[in-house]
């Protein structure tokens, strides 16, 4: 399943997901975009010590690009 797909079904998907805005939709593509783009993230298969390190030294609100990677993988699971 296409990310930005899954992101707009996820609360269909999982239980006692919310549903997400447009907005909130694009802000996840747009930091895994990002991530991308600084060599921080390459399709890596899980999150590891690694990858954590390098998005906490980049964004100091890491954990919300954390989360955007978490997102990615479930998607790829769909």
């Amino acid at each position: 399943m296409e990310f930005i797909e899954y992101l707009q079904q996820k609360h269909v998907l999982k239980k006692g997901e919310r549903k997400l805005k447009e907005i909130s939709i694009n802000q996840y593509v747009n930091r895994l975009e990002s991530m991308r783009r600084k060599g921080i993230y390459n399709e890596e298969k899980q999150i590891d010590s690694i990858l954590e390190a390098k998005i906490q030294k980049c964004y100091c609100d890491w954990k919300t690009y954390v989360t955007t990677i978490e997102h990615y993988l479930a998607s790829k699971n769909y």
